[in-house]
This record gives structure tokens, sequence and C-alpha cells, in this order.
């Protein structure tokens, strides 16, 4: 749920205008960071997110995309190099501290 957290809490509010008519929280959370609606979230469209949700609190340091990278890493189960609805989910219904053990 952490690595959940890591990736979604800073940037819901930023991407909130993009979001579509969702069926649950998590398919609103994935609508709003998949961007252009490839059913995938990569590494541009959430360092774009992070800098808006940054850019909103006037914080102009550039994002660390290690950061990003690492983020993608522990959730991209299938190494595609980016997060689908599918990782997203188990990583939602994960035990707290699984993501930890990957």
């Amino acid at each position: 749920m952490k690595i959940l957290y890591l990736i979604a809490a800073p940037l819901a509010l930023a991407t909130a205008a993009h979001a579509a008519e969702p069926t649950s929280n998590g398919d609103a959370l994935f609508a709003k960071l998949d961007a252009n609606g490839d059913g995938k979230i990569d590494k541009a469209e959430l360092t774009k997110a992070h800098e808006a949700k940054a850019a909103e609190k006037g914080d102009k340091t550039p994002v660390d995309t290690a950061k990003i990278d690492e983020m993608i890493k522990r959730v991209d189960t299938n190494g595609d190099g980016a997060v689908d609805k599918a990782e997203m989910s188990a990583i939602r219904k994960a035990p707290a501290g699984a993501e930890e053990k990957r």
C-alpha cells in the first residue's frame, strides 16, 4: 500500500481535470495518471504529474527521475517499464509491507 501512496498521493490533485467517469477509486486514480489513455502509466506521465503537483506547491525543484524509475520498478511486475491497471490493482490489494519485499 505504501508504494501506491508514493505514486498516487502526490499526483491525484494535479491531474483531477483529466479524470473520466471511473467505476472505482482505483479506476479514478488510474484514469487521472494515464494522461494518454493507453492503459499504462509510464515514466513521462508519472514525471509530468509529479511536476504538476510540485508546481501547485510552488516547488520548482526538478523531479528526481531516479525516484520515478524506482517507483515504477517496484510496481511493474511484467517488466514493460510502465504500470498497468492489473499491476496497480495488485499493489492496492497486497498486504501492508508486501511491496517492500519485492
